[in-house]
């Protein structure tokens, strides 16, 4: 059947899309990287326009990478933090070579404080996804039994 298959491939591919976009925006000179963040809707941060911009690319990877292991594993499978640690951890090895490819680049240099904003934002998107699954599995647990007598 092809509607398991798309929800399996499709994740996953995301996945591998978001991670090429991460690619594509290390690549770029500083000038290029931090154009997009001089607008007048991010001006207002200073200087932790970069650290909002780490947190949200590494927030979606992980929450990318959830979302692909719900679709490889079964449909009534509970999300378990093993698998939350799995997607963060995936996510920050990314952000450890994302650094790594960064300062190989002209101009741009990598940071361990980029890689620890990395982390952070991974786990903390990653573990918030699986605890919101599992209220969102215990809220429709209650609504199909109805109301108490």
């Amino acid at each position: 059947m092809i509607i398991p298959w798309l929800c399996r491939v499709a994740p996953t591919s995301a996945v591998l899309a978001w991670m090429g976009l991460i690619f594509y925006l290390s690549s770029l000179s500083q000038a290029e990287a931090s154009r997009p963040l001089e607008s007048p809707a991010f001006s207002w941060m200073g200087v932790l326009r970069s650290y909002m911009a780490h947190l949200v690319l590494y927030g979606v990877l992980a929450s990318l990478a959830m979302a692909s292991v719900w679709g490889w594993r079964s449909a009534g499978a509970v999300c378990r933090v093993r698998w939350a640690m799995v997607a963060a951890t995936f996510a920050t090895l990314y952000g450890v070579s994302d650094e790594y490819h960064q300062s190989l680049v002209l101009g741009r240099s990598g940071s361990l404080a980029d890689v620890l904003v990395n982390a952070f934002a991974a786990m903390g998107a990653a573990v918030g996804l699986c605890l919101m699954a599992r209220w969102w599995r215990g809220r429709r647990a209650d609504l199909t039994r109805g109301p108490l007598p």
